[in-house]
């Protein structure tokens, strides 16, 4: 599963490095805190080349990272992973879009507010001939 996620840098943690059977890995963790009604913390993972694109941002900056989805299991538990393949500065419009789109004004989707225009004035004494 690939998707887009938008947010706010708060956190870089610290480099880990190891050996595995495919040779030697690093991977670095990110926190970013979602801009939406109930901001959520996320924790991305950075492998590899990957963490040279970290480089460019700064705490505070206001990213969108696209990520993979990724679970498995291992000894009857199961495992889930959010690795990063794409980090980009997000433009302040485009994370004040997303907040509006979480979270109408309505409390609706797609639903216009009614305005007095909308209404129909009833106190004229003109007789209608629907049958309902």
């Amino acid at each position: 599963m690939a998707l887009d996620i938008a947010g706010i840098l708060i956190q870089k943690l610290d480099i880990k490095s190891g050996e595995g059977a495919r040779g030697a890995w690093k991977i670095q963790d990110v926190i970013i805190e979602t801009v939406e009604q109930y901001p959520r913390k996320i924790c991305i993972s950075f492998w590899n080349e990957k963490i040279s694109d970290l480089d460019k941002i700064k705490l505070g900056d206001k990213i969108t990272v696209s990520v993979n989805i990724d679970s498995r299991e291992a000894n009857g538990r199961w495992f889930t992973s959010i690795r990063a393949w794409r980090v980009q500065l997000s433009d302040e419009n485009a994370i004040q879009q997303q907040a509006s789109i979480s979270q109408p004004a309505n409390g609706f989707n797609n639903i216009p507010t009614p305005t007095s225009s909308d209404f129909i004035d009833i106190s004229t004494d003109e007789i209608d001939d629907l049958p309902f």
